[in-house]
């Protein structure tokens, strides 16, 4: 039985909305940007992508204290009310079938639509639909996607079944996009960087 067989993972034939892992990464990336994660492990469950993982503090909803306050609480050798970071991560989970990435791609296609500016690079969904064009571009069927601090690592089935791996962290993505065409570069951003 081949490794790609079975309910293992989400077969690109069987549905228009996993034909693309690249379109389907940036619309789970869109939909998990508001958690701000700190880590992320994207699974392929027979015809769902299950997504699970640890958030960073929103840092837009940290509360200021003013500068007077501060130094009132210094003199008077009070301890701040609450800390951030004593706070233990929030957890998240999530799951994608076919429908729900068909809906979250029109709800964000109308963001999309109005905004003539390129993309983001650095912004969670164009990494994830990086490794997903990775995914892609071999002909594979996606087995885990894995988001640690800045490192991204994707594991799928190429055309022939064999187990695949591969890593993209932001320097080497930043060196790709800051020098794309290089005499010594690799054909491939990730070429090079499989592990």
């Amino acid at each position: 039985m081949s490794p790609i067989s079975g309910s293992q993972v989400v077969d690109r034939q069987s549905s228009a909305a996993f034909a693309s892992y690249a379109r389907v990464l940036r619309v789970i990336g869109q939909d998990l940007a508001g958690f701000f994660p700190k880590t992320v492990e994207i699974v392929a469950e027979g015809e769902r992508l299950e997504a699970q993982g640890q958030c960073h503090p929103n840092p837009f909803e940290a509360v200021k204290e003013n500068f007077l306050n501060r130094i009132w609480r210094r003199v008077a050798g009070k301890a701040p009310a609450a800390s951030v970071e004593g706070v233990p991560p929030a957890s998240f989970a999530r799951s994608y079938d076919a429908d729900e990435i068909e809906r979250l791609d029109r709800l964000h296609s109308t963001d999309r639509g109005e905004n003539s500016r390129r993309a983001d690079a650095y912004s969670l969904a164009e990494r994830f639909r990086t490794m997903g064009a990775i995914v892609d571009k071999k002909h594979g069927s996606l087995k885990r996607l894995r988001k640690e601090a800045d490192r991204l690592f994707v594991e799928y089935w190429d055309a022939e079944g064999k187990l695949q791996s591969a890593k993209l962290t932001t320097v080497i993505f930043y060196r790709n996009q800051q020098h794309p065409r290089r005499r010594n570069a690799p054909a491939e951003l990730w070429e090079g960087y499989d592990f």
